[in-house]
């Protein structure tokens, strides 16, 4: 992660994928999820002008679930052996875009809570191609404004982690249904 960020294939398990997004598309249907805001406590908004999706975050409650926090735990190990970045603990949950929903440009930092260090996003959806829209667009640092670094098609099984406080980034409109699951390992700042 020398450039703030990796993208990865044949890391997340397409069969964890598979199961997290049936999971997904049953809480979808319940009308289970929730709709996404920006910010937090007091700076908590709900703005279709910046974001239009839905989630519902992860307890480990479903198998499903319990194999997508222990498959974190293991990439948890595994960052703080190679970088010691002191990760702590791991939060995540699905996340499910309408046709034409999105997430304007943005960091993963939240205001007044700079403790999320490394973000994770894994695809969930199969035969994802470039004219279903959804793709993430990622910069190098905040105060590039020009174009992005790279271009990250939703394709099922593959996995972006990036600095949460260093690395902006922007999902754009999808043309289809796209479902993900995202994270934040953190760290303890007591």
């Amino acid at each position: 992660m020398a450039t703030g960020y990796a993208v990865a294939d044949d890391v997340f398990p397409v069969a964890l994928a598979a199961r997290l997004r049936a999971e997904l598309l049953a809480l979808q249907a319940a009308g289970s999820l929730s709709i996404a805001g920006v910010g937090r406590e007091a700076a908590y908004r709900r703005d279709g002008n910046v974001r239009r999706a839905s989630i519902r975050w992860l307890d480990g409650g479903t198998a499903a679930e319990q194999a997508l926090l222990d498959f974190a735990e293991t990439l948890r190990r595994a960052i703080n052996a190679r970088l010691f970045l002191g990760l702590f603990d791991f939060e995540c949950n699905y996340i499910a875009y309408p046709v034409g929903g999105f997430y304007g440009r943005h960091l993963d930092s939240l205001e007044g809570a700079r403790n999320r260090v490394v973000s994770f996003v894994g695809y969930l959806d199969p035969d994802w191609g470039e004219a279903d829209g959804g793709a993430l667009r990622l910069w190098r640092d905040p105060a590039d404004l020009g174009e992005p670094v790279t271009t990250v098609l939703p394709q099922v099984g593959r996995m972006v982690l990036m600095l949460s406080e260093d690395i902006p980034h922007e999902v754009l409109p999808a043309h289809r249904p796209r479902h993900a699951v995202a994270g934040w390992w953190r760290i303890n700042r007591a």
